[in-house]
């Protein structure tokens, strides 16, 4: 079982969008707001590469079945009632998917193999001349066969952030 927390305001994933020119160009748009967040998870689970408990979640030989995620998502609020739960917006299915593309984004779940090859296998180059690597994940995420979220409204003991409690589901865990 792999356990951390994060500390900050959680934030829904945002699907890049094509966007068009009157010329019949088009581009990829990524909101930045969304892409400097997934990048600060990603370094954040970076951290965590070497992680023993982590690295055997993310051994493809050591799963017999799958994953289980839980994450607690903890949001301030301005007035707040008896209600623990917090029912406001964003989606908790956008929060989910901004972590676990993160978390399978990262060192954690990425191998070099190699570097980026056109059709006809010629290397690819960034704007410098530099080769560009090529990752591959060590299991994709598919594996993640069980999940648990939770809205809670933050409080002096637990901020604002999220908790992410990752399982290796084996045999006991289903009979």
């Amino acid at each position: 079982m792999f356990k951390v927390s994060y500390l900050g305001r959680p934030q829904p994933a945002e699907r890049p969008r094509a966007r068009f020119s009157n010329q019949g160009h088009y581009y990829i748009y990524n909101p930045p707001k969304y892409a400097e967040y997934k990048q600060k998870l990603i370094e954040f689970f970076n951290g965590f590469a070497e992680d023993p408990e982590l690295v055997n979640l993310f051994d493809k030989k050591k799963i017999p079945y799958g994953l289980s995620v839980k994450i607690v998502f903890r949001f301030s609020v301005k007035n707040p009632n008896d209600n623990p739960f917090y029912t406001l917006r964003p989606d908790i299915d956008n929060l989910f998917k901004g972590i676990i593309d993160s978390l399978f984004q990262s060192k954690v779940n990425q191998v070099l193999d190699g570097i980026e090859t056109d059709k006809n296998g010629n290397p690819i180059h960034d704007e410098f001349g530099n080769d560009i690597p090529h990752f591959k994940q060590r299991i994709d995420d598919s594996r993640v066969v069980h999940t648990e979220m939770l809205k809670l409204k933050a409080t002096e003991e637990s901020p604002e952030g999220f908790t992410l409690i990752v399982r290796n589901l084996g045999l006991e865990a289903i009979s």
